[in-house]
This record gives C-alpha cells, structure tokens and sequence, in this order.
C-alpha cells in the first residue's frame, strides 16, 4: 500500500485491480519515481494527458508551463488560477474578459481566484460582470473602492447604505480627483432621491475637477432646471459647449440627455456595454415626457425607425432587490405582452430590450386621459362612447390573445394625435391563463380596481371590465364612484351610484352598461369586451343640457381629444385653526364626494421648504398623510384629511410603533428631512397615519 500511495502523489497510475494492467508498465510514473518531474510532465503531454501534466507542473511550480495546457482544455477558471500563480496578471484579466457575461460560474470561479491571491478590486469588477451585487459591493469594500461600492449599493436597492458609501469616500479621499469622484456620485444619488438642493452643491464640487466638468456639469443642469433657476442652468451650458460644442443648446435638452444616458447605463446591473454613446448613437434625445417612481419616458427621434418616438427608460436593474426587484420584473412583463400585441388601439411597441431596461415606444402627442380629466372635467356622451370604444376594442384583443391588463386606470390611456385611445403599459399584465390569483401585493391602482383583485381572487377578463367601467364613469362624470376614504371597503361591499345620479341628463343606457360592469360577483358582469361595446354603441351622442350642478363650459379646447365642461365651484371652507405656516380649512370637495384639508399659508413654499413638502408627497403611503397639491403660487396645500384621536408618535407601541416606524424609515428614504418628520399621529382604523398637518391653535 505505500507503494500505492507514492505512485499516486507523484502523477503514477493508481492500481485498477485488473493484473494486465497492474503489470503495464506507466512511464510517466517511473519519470516521477526517478524524479524527474519535467521529463514526466512533458510525456504525460505527448500522451494526451493534459491534466496529468497540468497537476505535475504544478507540482515543480511550473505554472506558465502549465497555463497553455488549460487553455487547451478550455478550462478558463483553471487557466485563470494558473495565470495568477505565474504571477501574469495581465493574462489572466484577458482570460477573464472572454468570459461570456452569462457564463455566470465562471465568472464566479473566477472572482474567487483573484480574491484568494488578494486582488479584491478585479474580484469585485468580475463579481458586478456576473450580477452578484452583494458580493462585489464586499469585495470593493475590501479594496478601499468606496464608490464604487456605493454605486453597487445603489445597483441593490439600498440607496442609504449607498449614501454612506459616498460620505465616507469623500472622508477617504487623498486627492481633488478622488473627492470629485465621490461629489459626483453623491450628487447623482441625492437627485435620484429628489434632495436637489443638496445634489446641485454636491454636483458644483464635482465641476471644479477637469476629467469630470462635462459629466457633473450636464447633470448640474438637470438639478437647477428642477429647482427652477433656468438662468443658471443656461450659465452652465454655454460653459460647457465653449468645451464641447457638440452639445445641445437648451438646458432642458442636455438634462433630458444626461438623465437617458444614466438610466441606460445604470439600468441593469454589470452592464459594461451601455456605454453612453451607444445610447447617441440611435436616439437623439429632445425632452423629457415625464417619469414615475422607476423609470423615465423621454420624446426621443429615433435614427434606425427615422421618426419621433416615445423612449421608455427603466432606472433599476435586474440585480435589484426587494421592490425594485419586483419592479423589473414588471418591466420585463410588458416587453413579453406588448411584444404579443399588435393593435390599432394598444401602444406599439417598436423595439425593446428588457436587459438593458429600455422600450422604444409609439409617440402619443395627446397626452393621456388623466390629463383630459384634469380638475375633474368630464367627457361630452361623444367623446366617452368614442373612448370607450376604443378601450373594448383594445381589450378585446388583449383578452383573445391570453393576456389580462389589470391595471387600466387613466393613466394608462394615451391619445394619438387625431384623438384616437390607445392602452398602454402592460406591466402588471398576466400571461397565459386567466385563472391565476392577485400576488405579490396589489398591482395596480386601487381606486379602479375589481372586487377579485383588491382580495386577492382569480383573475379574468371581467376584472378589467370593471376598471373600465369605473374609468367611464369617471369620465362622463367628472368623478369616481367610490371616492373614499375607505375605497377598498366600498369596491367589495358598496353598490355603485347611477352615473345619472352624479351628472343628470345622462341616459338610462349609461347607467344599464355600467352598473353590470361593476357587479361584484364577475360572472355577472358582461361576458366579454365584445359584449359590453355591443351595448355602449346604443349610447346616445346628443349633447346634455347641463344641470346646475355641472354647468356647461362655452370653452371648446382645439388641440385636446374630447370635450370638456367645467366643474362646479368648491364648496365654503370651514377654518379650523392655524398651523405653523398659515390657516387651515376643511372644504368639501364635490367631485370626490368627500372633505379635504386646504392650508393657505402667509408665505409661498420655496427652497428647502419646497424640497421636503415634494419628498413628502412622493413619500405618501398608508401611514403617511398624503400630500394631494400644491397650487401655482405655492401657498396653498391641500392635504387628505385625518379625522383619528390624535397622538404623539412616542406614545405609539407594539405593532402600531411598527407600522409608524416603517412610515418613518419610507419617508427617509423619500429624503424627506428629520426636521419635516411628522412627530404626531392620527388614530385611524387601518392603523397609525404620521400627520404631516394639523392646527395648532383653534380659530380666533
């Protein structure tokens, strides 16, 4: 046996059991048992035995012998190892870089080669390049590369520790280039968190060093134009294109570029390829369209399609975690179903690309309906037979092709140019079958929302019938019919009010096809969108005389899609004291059916004021109050009314401290400062709600 054992650590052939092959006599074996390890190495290549000779080699310490016959074998991960332990770095980068990004253990066996040799820097960039965002995020630490650990941070959904990262970069930093870099990511972050002040002074350091003036300044831009100092922003931009004149002339155009260029290089975590000018070289960014909590719309002209587009940007990658996880996924979601769909009536979607989290969309010049409805104007019978038309038809494609849109709200309902309705955005779509269950949280808007979804019930066509039908009726009456406050508790168990009700000289037909569609039971609802316009086409058109409560409008708008009328005056306010800023009044709001708070302050929101009532109303949540508008002269707020016990928050304990608590960390991560933290609690029946207004002192 010991015999055995010699032979085997020295590149022998172990024993078979077979005496034919036991006697054979092994040459490479007796090379070894002579010592001579090189002679042995090289005739275990002439041999064909790779990995014999490998393992010999590494046995003399001959790992550049050793490295062409991994390459040989194709065996990256081994010729890595081997490339470090011959100390040619260099090599064993360039073997790393051929790697396909979606050979992900390789590229994990990889990183782990260079971090047990000590290089944590290229252990993190090759970790970032397989999407483990954790991992790199700790190998960064380990190398000192702070900002780079941040950017990782933030490529996770942690912005906070992101933050951090950045803070303590710039504590750590040994030169003015090092600082520049950490105001620069700092800035970046603190815009994408809406804290612009503070990113435009953070932004205004990073400019004063030369490699990063273009980057700082074109995203300095942006945070100006937010805080509405276009004079100063103009100053920028002639600074920059005195550098480079390539640039566009507007700050609106260089802001809508910068932020394009961001999202897609940021969007998916470890994209190395989306490089900006990737993005320049096929869209020529023109303005931004607008954006929500994850991504951005731009007006972009495409130069491949050779016409004006809508450019859909996605700002969190497909390493993202927790929500924004989720987020993405949605995203992914409308890629497949719009890319199932071709209708007249359903947004085209010309390209995409779900990894780099970009959608090139048809351009939708008339705005959407939530725009239409703005101040609650209703629709002429016209126009909401028209658009109700065009939404059945839509759906009807939806639903024969196997998918259910399940957020149809007027948001999600954009004009072409000529006013033709079209459905957009796809991403709480299901797929394939019609029997699945609401998961994952709501997905969707629950003023619109069926019965079956708020619960949590299998979903069918029938549950966006019903949103239609509460669009509609939205539409021809310039309000909702559960307007709340308990808008769950009314969708399961209220009946609906006749739309003739809430808008006389509406027809009996109104009424008929729209309280069918909102039955709570779906199976009692119409059978199919085929169904229900077959009902709709029997509205009548004449125009309404108007009741007094909704008098008609001798407006007639030219460029919008429908007819408007206006809405009636608000009710008498009734004051109930004075804040801290000015007066608070209670008014009755007509439309909504329901009380809200308007506080008229002695001076206008600006500033840093303005920053924190913007990061509250972002913020808002079930236990936050909501912040619903904020007029053009800034000193008039309205806010949601809370009508509970009032407490102070630390007063709160068990699961009611819990669900203040996570208000609290949503409304720092929102950016809204501790000194704007609400410090009260209203009682209401759904748990704690922090109150961001409230008298202080009772009238006179």
């Amino acid at each position: 046996m010991a015999g055995t054992d010699d032979d085997t650590k020295n590149g022998g052939t172990p024993p078979t059991g077979n005496p034919a092959a036991a006697a054979a006599p092994d040459p490479v074996a007796a090379l070894v048992a002579a010592g001579d390890h090189m002679g042995a190495a090289r005739l275990a290549v002439d041999r064909g035995e790779l990995p014999r000779a490998i393992a010999l080699y590494e046995k003399t310490w001959r790992f550049a012998d050793a490295l062409p016959l991994a390459l040989k074998l194709g065996d990256r991960p081994l010729a890595i190892r081997l490339a470090l332990d011959a100390r040619d770095t260099a090599m064993a980068v360039r073997i790393t870089d051929e790697i396909p990004r979606d050979a992900i253990p390789e590229l994990r066996a990889a990183a782990a080669a260079f971090a047990a040799r000590g290089d944590s820097w290229e252990a993190a960039r090759i970790s970032e390049r397989a999407g483990d965002a954790t991992l790199a995020a700790g190998y960064f630490r380990r190398a000192g590369s702070l900002v780079d650990l941040g950017r990782m941070e933030e490529s996770a959904g942690r912005p906070h520790q992101a933050g951090v990262a950045y803070e303590q970069a710039l504590a750590a930093a040994t030169n003015d280039h090092e600082a520049a870099l950490a105001h620069l990511a700092l800035g970046r972050l603190l815009a994408r968190l809406g804290r612009h002040q503070d990113a435009a002074r953070s932004l205004q350091q990073a400019m004063r060093d030369p490699p990063l003036r273009l980057s700082a300044g074109r995203a300095l831009i942006a945070e100006l134009g937010a805080l509405g100092f276009r004079i100063a922003a103009a100053e920028i931009v002639n600074r920059l294109r005195r550098e480079s004149p390539e640039l566009p002339e507007s700050p609106e155009q260089i802001a809508a570029l910068d932020a394009a260029e961001v999202a897609a290089s940021t969007s998916t975590l470890g994209q190395l390829t989306a490089e900006p000018g990737l993005l320049r070289s096929r869209f020529k960014i023109v303005r931004s369209l607008g954006a929500g909590a994850t991504s951005q719309v731009y007006l972009a002209e495409d130069t491949l399609l050779g016409h004006p587009v809508a450019l859909k940007l996605l700002s969190v990658g497909a390493g993202a975690q927790g929500a924004e996880r989720q987020a993405y996924l949605r995203f992914a979601r409308e890629a497949e179903a719009a890319g199932r769909l071709r209708h007249p009536n359903i947004v085209a979607l010309h390209d995409a690309d779900p990894g780099m989290g970009l959608f090139v969309l048809e351009l939708m010049p008339g705005g959407t309906l939530t725009d239409c409805l703005a101040g609650k104007i209703a629709l002429s019978p016209a126009s909401a037979r028209r658009l109700a038309l065009d939404l059945l038809s839509a759906l009807g494609a939806a639903h024969d092709g196997g998918i259910v849109h399940r957020d149809l709200k007027p948001a999600n309902v954009l004009f072409d140019a000529v006013g033709n309705a079209k459905l957009a955005d796809f991403g709480a779509a299901h797929l394939v079958d019609f029997g699945q269950t609401q998961t994952g949280g709501l997905l969707g808007t629950v003023a619109y929302m069926s019965p079956e979804q708020i619960s949590g019930g299998s979903i069918g066509p029938a549950a966006d019938l019903y949103a239609l039908a509460v669009t509609l009726f939205e539409a021809l009456t310039g309000r909702l019919p559960f307007p709340g406050p308990d808008i769950v508790a009314q969708h399961l168990g209220d009946e609906p009010p006749r739309p003739s009700d809430c808008r006389p000289g509406l027809s009996p037909a109104h009424d008929a096809v729209l309280l069918r569609a909102m039955r709570k039971a779906p199976s009692e609802r119409w059978r199919s969108a085929t169904q229900m316009a077959n009902a709709i086409r029997n509205w009548p058109t004449d125009p309404i005389d108007m009741s007094p409560s909704l008098p008609a409008s001798g407006d007639t708008p030219t460029t919008d899609p429908v007819s408007r009328v206006t809405p009636p005056a608000p009710a008498l306010d009734v004051l109930l004291g004075r804040t801290r800023y000015g007066m608070l009044f209670r008014r009755d709001d007509p439309h909504l059916g329901r009380p809200v708070l308007v506080e008229i302050r002695e001076e206008s929101v600006e500033g840093e004021a303005l920053t924190a009532l913007q990061a509250l109303a972002a913020a808002g949540g079930p236990h936050v109050q909501r912040v619903l508008a904020l007029s053009d002269d800034g000193r008039t707020v309205t806010y949601e009314p809370c009508d509970g016990v009032v407490v102070a928050l630390s007063d709160l304990s068990g699961s009611e401290a819990g669900a203040a608590a996570q208000a609290e960390a949503a409304l720092r991560a929102a950016g809204v400062p501790a000194s704007a933290s609400p410090r009260r609690v209203a009682m209401m029946a759904g748990g704690p709600v922090l109150l961001i207004v409230k008298a202080d002192q009772p009238p006179g």
